[in-house]
């Protein structure tokens, strides 16, 4: 089994500084977990760590797909695993920092994506469903589905929904049944950071205003410039959506900064409900100004006790 030590958390919780900080220390490689850093030129808007930061330490799975290209779970499964098999080979320690809940939580499990691809004539007949009755709708035809088969749902979002129900339409519950492994599918520990909820909004709502400052609405600008269009998947992302509905005259640049705000929280806190998902994860109290040295320590510890450092 390989080795790989995970660092998990909501957004701006203090992922990026105890990530480089172990992989300095550790001779590591970072392998982003973000769903959206995998896209050029949405650096801003996604907290890509900073050019001083990657020419210190090395870092996969950014910068990998043009914006206007899809990108999916089963993807990324695919490309961490080959990415952490190859830092290995090169003689230095992965480190998976994720906030993609999903993601990160398929890799870590092995969930199975091997079957078929999805079916236009049940997406086509699924989308007109979702018009007319919207996610409420959805979710409670895909859960009298679920119940038929005897599984629980562990998501409730359009996309998911759409192929959870292409499967079970199929008679495919197996597929859902047995997504994970028993166990892990790698050695080494799953460390969460975690804050307290008022100091991580205050976080959060300070992140969006530096992002503002550092250009995020000049970063869309010069992308839909470059022939980026505003409904491509990569500005689905929070911090992108809201400055392509101002640059489409739907609000004001301080309703979009309100929105990008809010949307950022109301996604930390659903981050924080995934990870109950996940019950070993090991996690780190970083409340009460707690210094990056002492986080730093008491990662080092349980990276330490798990056995993975000689």
């Amino acid at each position: 089994m390989e080795q790989l030590i995970t660092i998990l958390g909501p957004t701006a919780v203090g992922k990026t500084d105890l990530t480089l900080r172990l992989a300095e220390k550790l001779n590591g490689i970072v392998i982003s977990g973000d769903a959206y850093q995998i896209y050029k030129g949405l650096d801003i808007g996604t907290a890509k760590p900073s050019r001083e930061e990657l020419e210190a330490v090395p870092h996969r799975l950014i910068d990998i797909r043009s914006a206007d290209e899809s990108y999916s779970a089963a993807d990324f499964q695919e490309e961490a695993r080959r990415e952490i098999t190859k830092v290995h080979t090169e003689g230095h320690m992965p480190i998976l920092s994720g906030g993609t809940g999903f993601y990160v939580q398929s890799l870590l499990e092995g969930f199975d994506f091997s079957v078929e691809g999805p079916n236009p004539g049940i997406r086509e007949r699924l989308d007109e469903l979702w018009q007319t009755k919207g996610d409420e709708g959805l979710l409670v035809y895909a859960e009298e589905l679920a119940k038929k088969g005897g599984i629980e749902l562990r998501f409730t979002d359009k996309h998911r929904l759409f192929r959870a129900i292409e499967l079970m339409e199929q008679g495919n519950y197996e597929a859902l049944t047995n997504q994970t492994k028993a166990g892990l599918s790698f050695e080494g520990p799953v460390i969460g950071l975690r804050r307290n909820r008022e100091e991580l909004y205050e976080r959060i709502n300070l992140r969006v205003n530096i992002m503002v400052e550092q250009g995020l609405f000049e970063e869309v600008e010069r992308l839909v410039a470059a022939g980026v269009s505003p409904d491509c998947q990569a500005f689905k992302g929070i911090g992108y959506k809201e400055v392509v509905a101002y640059f489409n005259g739907e609000c004001t640049k301080d309703e979009a900064i309100a929105a990008i705000q809010q949307n950022t929280r109301r996604f930390a806190k659903r981050q924080i409900t995934w990870y109950k998902r996940m019950p070993y994860i090991v996690w780190i109290d970083c409340d009460n100004g707690r210094s990056g040295d002492s986080i730093f320590e008491e990662a080092m510890s349980l990276i330490q006790k798990s056995g993975i450092i000689v």
